[in-house]
């Protein structure tokens, strides 16, 4: 035993002579690993950089329409790192990023407004088709089904009270006709599902809210207010500029809103049913998390969305293609079983975290233009804006009670009710762009600078209130408390 334990320290002190020269102190081979680390990502963004040049030519170069893309995707990706440092939501960084490229001096010009409109656009949709899928994976149907006149009432009377307010307010302080003061209303009033879903899915996932339905409540209204607010907004539109033949808006434009709600839900239906005939859930390898299959679902799904999305904006019905997404995903999560969704759902996690967040929330930002707020449309535009969000959220606390909630959770949704910024993003410069006369381009100014109002003002107060107040207002799951 003596000369084992010779031989043992012998062997020690001969490993520690060999190591010791050549790997140097613990807390340098640190250092040495993070500075090679942060040389690889530097590397990385210099060779992207210089491939977008070679490839897209004057379009990658700096002030093309290409490279502002890239850029605001890389500094959006590091703003949201820098708030999540701070303990702030993430796509609040990346909204300030976008902000500040579009609106600081030489950032402005050369960056911020070089973005291509279309691709903006179409860059937006994907990114909040993708969060839609997350939402429409994780969905709890039977939550819905307890839940349904309250989604009803919370999609619907929010948003025309508010609406209501506008248009009261526009017509006092702006001196806008009854048809513009309502155009302005339902410019305001939806909300935005971009900021308010990945929010709630957090919340969702770490078990907050999930006994009583809140996230799912949530959600599940989002797509219809905005479906509503598109449709109403659409009317009064054809309306100031003369829809029909005969001027003013069409039958269609009244039929709308019930139509966008068909077609939303029968598109995502149809579309669900058929990944359920292409990939049943009793297909071999479904229950053992075969690769191959999970690949292809992901693409089937994915598929499925954008062309669901993308088909109903062409032949005119924007405000259907969030709900159809939505449904489809709720059909496919139904049809494949929870077990085989997790991992799909995992996959399009990363994909968000990783390139759409930063993407969708970058670009929002880079649409406000604050130059384009006029001295007299900011001090009006607030006191619009806060007279209508109160009424919003005294509306919403008051349309989810009756069902059991705590007036905690109450307030939660209410407060979660407010953050509005791709749709007034989307439509706030379509008056002014259909504007004939000076007296409508003064209008179609003033609408733009509170649709601009509305996202500084709520986009990134609304996310903070659903990151920060989430876990203090809703109720923590039995389970998940367990766990932990």
């Amino acid at each position: 035993r003596g000369s084992n334990t010779h031989s043992e320290r012998h062997s020690v002190a001969a490993s520690v002579l060999l190591r010791s020269p050549a790997s140097g102190p613990p807390m340098a081979e640190g250092a040495g690993s993070a500075a090679r680390g942060h040389a690889r990502t530097a590397a990385i963004l210099a060779l992207a950089f210089a491939c977008l040049v070679l490839v897209a030519g004057d379009d990658g170069a700096p002030g093309g329409p290409v490279f502002a893309l890239l850029f605001i995707y890389v500094t959006s990706y590091a703003g949201g790192l820098v708030a999540g440092r701070l303990s702030l939501p993430p796509l609040l960084g990346m909204l300030c990023v976008g902000l500040l490229i579009r609106n600081l001096p030489g950032l402005g010009e050369n960056v911020g407004s070089r973005v291509d409109a279309k691709t903006s656009s179409a860059v937006r949709s994907v990114a909040l088709a993708l969060i839609l899928t997350r939402a429409g994976l994780a969905f709890d149907v039977a939550a819905l089904r307890r839940l349904v006149f309250v989604v009803a009432r919370l999609a619907v009377l929010p948003c025309l009270a508010e609406a209501i307010v506008v248009f009261a307010l526009a017509m006092l302080l702006l001196d806008f006709p009854p048809i513009w003061a309502a155009m302005l209303g339902f410019v305001v009033s939806p909300i935005s599902p971009a900021v308010v879903v990945p929010g709630l899915l957090s919340l969702q996932e770490r078990g907050y809210g999930t006994t009583t339905g809140i996230p799912t409540m949530v959600v599940a209204a989002a797509p219809l207010d905005d479906v509503l607010s598109i449709a109403g907004f659409g009317i009064f539109l054809g309306l100031a500029h003369g829809g029909g033949e005969g001027g003013g808006a069409s039958w269609f434009d009244f039929a709308k809103a019930p139509l966008e709600l068909v077609l939303g839900v029968g598109v995502g239906a149809v579309g669900a049913a058929i990944l359920a005939a292409l990939s049943p859930a009793s297909e071999e390898g479904a229950t053992t998390g075969d690769k191959s299959l999970l690949q292809s679902r992901l693409a089937l799904l994915l598929g499925a969305v954008l062309a669901s999305a993308f088909g109903l904006k062409r032949v005119g019905f924007s405000g259907a293609s969030a709900l159809s997404v939505l449904v489809l995903s709720i059909g496919a999560a139904r049809a494949w079983g929870a077990a085989s969704t997790k991992p799909i759902s995992a996959k399009l996690a990363e994909g968000w975290n990783l390139v759409a967040q930063p993407v969708l929330f970058g670009l929002v930002g880079s649409a406000v233009a604050v130059d384009s707020l006029e001295p007299r449309t900011v001090g009006v535009g607030l006191l619009i804006l806060m007279c209508s969000l109160s009424v919003r959220c005294s509306v919403a606390f008051l349309v989810v009670g009756g069902r059991g909630l705590r007036w905690q959770e109450r307030l939660f949704t209410a407060l979660a009710w407010v953050p509005k910024a791709t749709v007034q993003a989307a439509i706030g410069a379509l008056a002014l762009d259909e504007a004939t006369n000076e007296e409508e381009h003064r209008m179609g100014r003033d609408i733009l600078g509170v649709a601009v109002l509305a996202i500084l003002c709520t986009a990134p107060a609304g996310a903070v209130a659903i990151s920060v107040l989430g876990p203090r207002l809703l109720m923590l799951d039995k389970k998940e408390e367990e766990e932990e």
